[in-house]
């Protein structure tokens, strides 16, 4: 045998036997410690470096950098309440109020800095109420406004955990999901939304889900039911009829959409959405004048980007670069502005960049920040920028990707013919820039007369290849 006989084992000193049975004791010491060490958790979003006001914060110091609203409106009138109301009270429910009226301040006035004091006030309510799902989707609102969907929808899931039929938090979810491009994920979490509160909120949803996935007079009629059935503020109705015009004039129905914006007109004169639309109507009516003072009378209540391109955009079209590019110097400013504050106009600027022929390096970077986008208006930048950038391929591969929910935007349709003309589909190229002008024959007070110029460039072109873009 070959073992070792136990008379002949080698003995161990007791130096070496204390050693060892020191060294088993610390391995066991750590494995207990490796088993009963609580496990790491999912964390919350972290607040965001600027407004992450310390809880030792009084709340008369958080209130007091807070910008207020006009008066006369019904969000400024409820802001004022509700920062009142703190200073009496700080408690949970005086926090949410906060949080509420300072959404309804982003929403009507269009400023990103309320997001930062809407999560403050947020955050202070779950501080003392962990469990409230009111506090929870506030905060899922505030990241779904800064495009950060992953922390939105986090927060969101967290409100349905606790209660599974609070009806915000399903909107939250659909808006999550649509602005990432997953429309039946979106149709799922709306419905949810309408069949557990049927009214203003979730039925405008619905509405812009059915327009952006082609189906106009279904989109068309829910949104004016949505208006029918009125909202505390008139801000949200007027958004409302901001939406339901904006439908009717991509179609063409110039009487009707301004008659749609007619009552928000009348009851929201300064608000800068219904400006916008009268001014963009005004346009498609030739009523240049007009729609020059409605823009101008946006950028009376603050900077605009869309009210800036606007305006330069007339100034082209009635031959005055230089002052067009008094206004594109400013739009450009004012980017910077927003990069500094943390908003996020990716899009919208990878779109004038490219619109414009500047700075189209940035513009693609602009544009590529989500490159498998799948939501089909990213989607019809990023091939718009890629056909600038001389991208072909990649304009055309993205361009189908922008098509496919059929939405009825002339402007998507006039890109797509654009690309379609540049590879030589002829037949493509005149189906889509004929479906932009039959839209609406003056979508665009640029791009309009350039869809004009081409189809008759095409009609005189010889032969057409196999069409690439459908």
């Amino acid at each position: 045998m070959n073992t070792i006989p136990l008379s002949e084992a080698p003995r161990i000193s007791p130096a070496l036997r204390r050693t060892a049975l020191l060294l088993l004791l610390l391995l066991a010491t750590a494995i207990v410690l490796l088993v009963l060490w609580p496990r790491p958790r999912a964390l919350a979003p972290p607040p965001v470096a600027a407004v992450a006001v310390a809880v030792e914060e009084t709340a008369q110091a958080a209130l007091a950098r807070i910008p207020p609203l006009p008066a006369e409106t019904d969000a400024g009138q409820a802001l004022e309440k509700a920062r009142a109301r703190v200073l009496a009270t700080p408690d949970t429910a005086a926090w949410l109020a906060l949080g509420e009226s300072l959404a309804q301040a982003q929403r009507s006035s269009g400023q990103a800095a309320y997001y930062d004091h809407a999560e403050m006030a947020y955050r202070r309510a779950l501080a003392l109420a962990p469990r409230s799902v009111e506090a929870m989707t506030g905060l899922a609102w505030v990241f779904g406004g800064r495009h950060r969907f992953s922390w939105s929808v986090e927060w969101a899931q967290r409100a349905l955990a606790v209660n599974p039929d609070h009806h915000p938090a399903h909107g939250l979810l659909g808006d999550a999901a649509l602005e990432q491009g997953d429309y039946e994920a979106a149709f799922t979490h709306y419905q949810a939304m309408m069949d557990l509160r049927p009214d203003l909120s979730s039925w405008s949803r619905g509405a812009h889900l059915l327009w952006l996935t082609g189906h106009q007079t279904q989109a068309v009629a829910l949104m004016e039911r949505a208006i029918r059935s009125g909202a505390p503020f008139a801000e949200n109705t007027a958004w409302c009829r901001v939406r339901l015009a904006t439908m009717l004039l991509h179609d063409g129905a110039l009487r009707a959409a301004a008659q749609a914006l007619a009552p928000a007109l009348k009851s929201m004169p300064n608000d800068p959405q219904v400006l916008l639309t009268a001014g963009r109507i005004a346009v498609a009516q030739e009523d240049l004048p007009r729609a020059r003072h409605c823009f101008e009378q946006v950028l009376e209540h603050g900077a605009n980007h869309d009210a800036l391109v606007a305006l330069g955009e007339l100034g082209l079209a009635q031959g005055d670069a230089a002052a067009a590019e008094v206004y594109f110097q400013k739009v450009e400013a004012l980017h910077a502005a927003n990069r500094a504050a943390g908003a996020h106009d990716h899009t919208a600027m990878a779109k004038f960049y490219a619109d414009h022929d500047r700075h189209l390096d940035e513009a693609l970077r602009l544009a590529g920040e989500h490159p498998d986008t799948a939501n089909v208006l990213e989607a019809d930048v990023l091939a718009w920028v890629c056909f600038k950038t001389g991208d072909q391929p990649r304009a055309i591969a993205t361009m189908k990707k922008a098509l496919r929910q059929n939405t009825p935007d002339p402007e998507l349709h006039f890109h797509a013919g654009m690309i379609a003309a540049k590879a030589g589909e002829r037949s493509a190229a005149e189906r889509h820039l004929q479906l932009a002008l039959a839209m609406n024959p003056r979508f665009h007070p640029l791009h309009a007369p350039v869809a004009h110029a081409t189809l008759a460039a095409l009609s005189t072109a010889p032969g057409a290849t196999a069409q690439a873009i459908r």
